[in-house]
């Protein structure tokens, strides 16, 4: 794992104060914030909760000692901590792991949200906006998309034959879209095409902590 990643979680890692409920992301660089928090939680007998967006982050967290409890179980989330796959000015694209739909639900309903990545997620440029959509309504969503003027494909398995297959049973389409010049406007449209579960676009977040060589920075 890179030096990067390890450090942008350290730095997460600074914030998380006992007694709180934590939004548990998903992807490589949130995984080094599990291992973090888990050390943290043994060397210091600390009391955290930790409430994960995806099934992948559920049984590393568990691995780590993280206690768990459900969505609906907390009177209020705390600090979500997740990565990204791009980091723009005001907005972010999340949903490479699929998992785009539970990170948006935890992420937009906890006190703070901060973001962690490495230093590469601010170069990406042309990166497909991910979009959960139910399997009845797939080849319709495809459609209304391209209308758009957007190249569209489903996400296809690599471990097995057929489409990715999301947590919440649904497919991801991913749709490039050449600029997107007002992030929140185009969130909201596309949650509205029938047949959208949610989309990849976060334009809602608190912090950002970029992980380097040397340590991190926060934007």
């Amino acid at each position: 794992m890179s030096i990067e990643k390890i450090n942008a979680a350290k730095k997460a890692l600074e914030f998380v104060k006992p007694d709180t409920v934590i939004g548990l992301g998903s992807g490589s660089t949130v995984f080094e914030f599990l291992k973090l928090l888990g050390e943290k939680i043994r060397n210091e007998n600390m009391r955290v909760f930790g409430v994960p967006t995806s099934f992948d982050t559920e049984m590393i967290a568990l691995g780590q000692g993280i206690p768990i409890i459900r969505p609906d179980q907390p009177p209020k989330i705390d600090l979500a901590i997740d990565g990204a796959d791009l980091i723009s000015k005001n907005y972010l694209i999340k949903g490479g792991g699929g998992a785009l739909t539970r990170e948006k639900i935890i992420a937009y309903e906890a006190e703070k949200f901060y973001v962690i990545a490495d230093e590469g997620k601010l170069k990406l440029e042309n990166f497909p906006v991910p979009i959960e959509v139910i399997p009845f309504s797939v080849f319709l969503v495809a459609k209304k998309l391209q209308q758009k003027g957007y190249q569209v494909m489903l996400r296809m398995s690599q471990n097995k034959l057929g489409p990715v297959i999301t947590d919440n049973g649904n497919y991801i389409i991913d749709a490039l879209i050449p600029k997107i010049n007002n992030p929140k406007k185009l969130e909201e449209e596309l949650t509205l095409i029938p047949g959208v579960i949610e989309n990849g676009i976060f334009t809602k977040f608190d912090k950002i902590i970029i992980g380097n060589q040397k340590g991190s920075k926060i934007l």
